[in-house]
């Protein structure tokens, strides 16, 4: 199953196509679900950053999905040393970076990361940092009861302060204004 969602990803088939094997993947088979999801986030990533170090992805995803990234030449054994995670003095203004914001879950803090996608609900948005939804290791920005955002693009880098809250599993800083919201 993974193989032929990998070879769907990487023809640029449409994701309605392969939304249906995606789902069930991510009830039934937790571990490749885990690869395609680490696979397909590195893949929007590196084309913002840049070929990484396999070495350095390697700390942050899966092997499988590593493997696969070098397959594609989007990690390389040879690339540089790469840069540790981003700490608090990296983030544009200061704060954590979006991997991070779990570590601090209950506390005030100020939050950065790249938009890797967003959705609605209904008046409420959803800005997913790092990675998109559904992975699970994705920071979201919540902006309740506002109906929609001006279009943001992908990659940019996004800034949001408050408590750090968890929702399934999930980091998350809930805003009621949208201007608080920090662009880069």
């Amino acid at each position: 199953m993974l193989s032929v969602l990998i070879a769907h990803e990487r023809s640029g088939a449409p994701s309605a196509e392969i939304n249906d094997e995606v789902a069930w993947m991510s009830e039934g088979c937790g571990a490749t679900f885990n690869t395609f999801t680490d696979y397909v986030s590195a893949k929007t990533s590196v084309s913002v950053t840049g070929v990484e170090s396999c070495d350095f992805l390697s700390e942050y995803l899966t092997l499988e999905a590593v493997r696969l990234l070098h397959q594609d030449g989007l990690c390389s054994d040879t690339a540089e040393a790469a840069v540790p995670p981003a700490t608090a003095t990296q983030q544009p203004g200061g704060g954590i970076a979006w991997n991070q914001a779990i570590d601090y879950a209950g506390t005030t803090q100020r939050v950065c990361g790249p938009l890797a996608g967003g959705g609605n609900d209904y008046d409420d948005v959803f800005l997913n940092l790092g990675r998109d939804y559904p992975d699970p290791s994705r920071f979201q920005i919540v902006v309740w009861d506002i109906g929609s955002l001006e279009p943001i693009d992908g990659g940019r880098t996004l800034c949001a302060s408050g408590v750090i809250t968890l929702h399934e599993g999930v980091a998350q800083i809930e805003l009621h204004d949208p201007s608080a919201i920090e662009i880069y």
